[in-house]
């Protein structure tokens, strides 16, 4: 239904709320959006002589738990939708949105359409899920940002779903978490020509490069916090829990004897800091950061792909202020102002090569 500034897009709808609004009443103001889209494109079809029906996501079954604007899916219950296909009738499903046990709206987070199409897709046992996306395909990196950034004609689940959770705005990583365990591949269509741009196989047997891409995280603070003087695993645990209870959440953690360092979202640093400082802490905030990562389930076990990493970045003149792995990632925090630079220099040393 549009972008911000448009009557019913969602960015639209939560600039109507004050910040006085509650999580619970963002969600069902950001609901709504979705329940126009899906209203409208059933009478749309209906229009053209298919027979269709508007579903809300809590009319279609979905339950969720109860965090509000991140939501997690539970279970899907299918009768209504199965009675709509039944009489050979089109199920029109309001994307982003379930009902919580509790009886309350819920959304999904941002991108959670993706994930509600793929989990309606599993519990309809459906052969695959499309997508049609206004992208031309999914990249090895943001052609905006990187002149080399290649096509993938084919990319495999986890792969897709660690490009989307290290920044990708491609497909909702947990829509590529869902394919995985569900064995339900996505095809990613052109919405301009209908052609498939881009197939999500569900199995790591497609993973035919080791770094399959590089991505980039949204702007974040990088807080220093000391000032403990109870044993080092109490301090520790207590600066963490201060900020997970105030529903912040937090990345890159690393902790050196009495000192803790992490990330929080930029727009956050202020609320974090005072929170910390009203206990004694000490607090010093670097920003805006950002995380800049390579991305590949292939490069498990692979010797000298964190030396190249470095190599790539000091070479580039980008100073790495953090780094954190996993099995299928390395990441590294840097300085705002360094990011595209240093987004270009690994995909040319880990893609363009």
């Amino acid at each position: 239904m549009g972008r911000s500034g448009d009557p019913y897009a969602t960015d639209t709808l939560v600039g109507l709320l004050s910040d006085a609004a509650s999580p619970s009443e963002r969600d069902r103001l950001m609901a709504c959006g979705e329940i126009v889209s899906a209203l409208v494109t059933a009478s749309l079809l209906r229009q053209k002589g298919i027979d269709s029906e508007a579903l809300t996501g809590w009319e279609a079954g979905i339950t969720t738990d109860d965090s509000s604007g991140d939501a997690m899916v539970l279970s899907v219950d299918t009768t209504a939708i199965g009675r709509i296909l039944a009489r050979g009738a089109v199920a029109v499903v309001a994307g982003f949105q379930g009902f919580s046990p509790e009886g309350c709206v819920t959304t999904l987070g941002r991108g959670g359409s993706d994930t509600t199409a793929v989990v309606l897709a599993a519990a309809l046992s459906a052969d695959e899920v499309v997508f049609f996306k206004t992208v031309e395909s999914v990249y090895t990196a943001d052609p905006e940002k990187v002149p080399g950034a290649r096509k993938l004609d084919r990319i495999c689940a986890e792969d897709l779903r660690q490009m989307a959770w290290q920044g990708a705005r491609i497909v909702n990583p947990r829509a590529a978490e869902t394919s995985m365990a569900s064995g339900i591949p996505i095809r990613v269509r052109s919405f301009a020509t209908g052609r498939v741009v881009t197939s999500v196989e569900p199995v790591p047997s497609v993973c035919e490069n080791y770094i399959v891409g590089v991505a980039s995280g949204p702007p974040v603070a990088r807080m220093t916090v000391s000032g403990g003087v109870v044993p080092y695993h109490v301090f520790h645990s207590r600066v963490f829990g201060l900020v997970a209870d105030a529903g912040v959440s937090m990345d890159m953690f690393s902790v050196f004897g009495d000192t803790a360092v992490f990330t929080v979202p930029l727009d956050l640093r202020e609320r974090v800091a005072g929170i910390l400082e009203s206990e004694g802490l000490r607090c010093i905030s670097m920003a805006p950061c950002a995380k800049v990562s390579i991305v590949g389930a292939g490069m498990h076990g692979m010797r000298g792909v964190m030396a190249r990493f470095s190599a790539a970045l000091s070479s580039a003149g980008v100073e790495m202020l953090q780094t954190v792995d996993s099995h299928a990632t390395i990441s590294a925090l840097v300085a705002m102002g360094e990011l595209d630079t240093a987004l270009r220099a690994l995909h040319r040393e880990f893609v363009e090569r």
